[in-house]
């Protein structure tokens, strides 16, 4: 999470379930690239959104402004009611000491390269088989990476026993 942001508007009511809505959007214009309803069951009503903005150009603004932006952008998606939050939070991992270094501030903004779907490295040689999204060869951190890393480490215990490295036997 080093370096990411979040943004969590907290409202009285889910006003936007009233409206058909469901809380969810991608988008481009504003600082979130994608927002979610982070609603409660128990009736505590929320949104939230990760900024799309990175950490040197967040540094550079002042957080009054972000929180200004996102509440703006949250009012042309969800409607006028979305401009009084009765409570919102900014939490930039990326000034975090606790979380980042100064190196997250400028990351690949790619996803990582995967270590290979089984373990090379001892004690775990032959004895691990990744199935996570950052496990995937093609997808790493998505969803189509959770399925596809899925699929090649099912596929690896269907080997027929003689092609599987002995200790998965």
């Amino acid at each position: 999470m080093a370096p990411h942001a979040k943004y969590v508007a907290v409202y009285d009511t889910p006003f936007w379930r009233e409206q058909g809505l469901s809380g969810e959007a991608r988008s481009a214009v504003g600082p979130m690239g994608e927002i979610h309803d982070a609603s409660s069951g128990d009736g505590d009503a929320a949104l939230f959104g990760f900024l799309g903005v990175p950490a040197h150009v967040r540094r550079q603004a002042p957080e009054a402004v972000l929180l200004a932006h996102c509440r703006a952008q949250l009012v042309r998606l969800f409607g006028e009611q979305a401009a009084q939050p009765k409570a919102e939070i900014l939490k930039d991992w990326a000034s975090d000491p606790h979380t980042a270094v100064p190196g997250d501030g400028n990351p690949d903004l790619n996803h990582p390269v995967p270590p290979p779907a089984t373990a090379s490295a001892a004690p775990w040689e032959n004895r691990l088989i990744g199935i996570a999204s950052e496990w995937s060869p093609n997808f790493s951190g998505y969803v189509a990476g959770a399925i596809e890393a899925a699929r090649l480490g099912v596929e690896t215990l269907l080997l027929p026993t003689r092609q599987r490295p002995a200790v998965l036997n």
